[in-house]
């Protein structure tokens, strides 16, 4: 399943120039030579059905595809990609990079394939009422947690618990389900955790559980003889580090997340 992500900014010839211009030119051949960059990732929503209302979708893969992307100065196009299929989409020329998570242990990678640290590390956070008792893991069992679909590390971390899971297509219908009441927990990455309470309607849902699971990495894969695409694409990501791009991008998504409620919920009470 492949969608297509139109971004309007590359049409400006000034970005794309510049971007283009302050890039290798032997980082990423293959999408160079294509013309786009194809970016493999472990989960793709299904696409809304006509009229329905578009969301921000789980996760920070669609903007780190898209931040890579416009480092290369191209456009760039999504594929679901098991970490098994990674090295035969990569030799066949279908996919240029895929991201994974650091859970995946290097030893069980497909051969020819290796992993590049992003330098991105999450685990899920509790999104709760703030008048509510709950604060420990253990307060969770028997009560609803709710999620994106695309969030599995959080389904599991609720199914250890001993918690109903409840999974949304997109992680603001999960929120919506918390603010509502229709929901026990929400869980988030910890990352955007912190830039959605920042905003003041989330106020009374800034309680949270005490920290529990292990915190992942997200990596890219690539071809482990692409010795050129390691190296500057290694180099995009201290490039990312050093320009606060791991605070930039959880904040964006946390603002789009709460506006998405907003919609949901202000908008609906003041028109409905």
């Amino acid at each position: 399943m492949t969608r297509r992500i139109s971004l309007a900014w590359l049409a400006a010839g000034v970005v794309a120039s510049v971007t283009a211009a302050a890039a290798p030119a032997d980082g990423l051949a293959s999408a160079r030579q294509r013309g786009e960059l194809v970016v493999g990732v472990p989960y793709l929503a299904p696409a809304p059905v006509a009229g329905a209302k578009i969301r921000t979708p789980e996760g920070l893969d669609i903007a780190m595809a898209e931040k890579l992307a416009q480092d290369l100065g191209l456009p760039f196009s999504l594929r679901q990609v098991a970490p098994a299929d990674a090295a035969r989409l990569m030799a066949a020329g279908e996919v240029d990079v895929v991201l994974a998570d650091r859970s995946v242990p290097a030893t069980s990678l497909p051969a020819g394939v290796a992993a590049l640290p992003t330098g991105y590390a999450a685990r899920p956070k509790a999104v709760i009422r703030s008048d509510t008792a709950m604060r420990q893991p253990a307060d969770a069992r028997g009560r609803s947690v709710c999620m994106a679909e695309a969030a599995v590390g959080a389904q599991a971390l609720a199914q250890s618990w001993g918690a109903v899971v409840r999974t949304y297509r997109v992680p603001s219908d999960a929120l919506v389900a918390v603010r509502e009441g229709s929901c026990d927990i929400g869980l988030v990455d910890d990352a955007v955790w912190e830039p959605l309470m920042r905003f003041p309607e989330w106020k009374k849902f800034s309680a949270t559980l005490a920290a529990d699971g292990a915190r992942h990495e997200r990596v890219w894969l690539l071809p482990a003889a692409d010795t050129a695409a390691h190296a500057w694409l290694g180099e995009r990501m201290r490039e990312w580090s050093r320009a606060g791009a791991w605070k930039a991008l959880p904040a964006k998504w946390a603002r789009d997340v709460a506006f998405d409620v907003y919609l949901d919920q202000e908008v609906a009470d003041c028109h409905g």
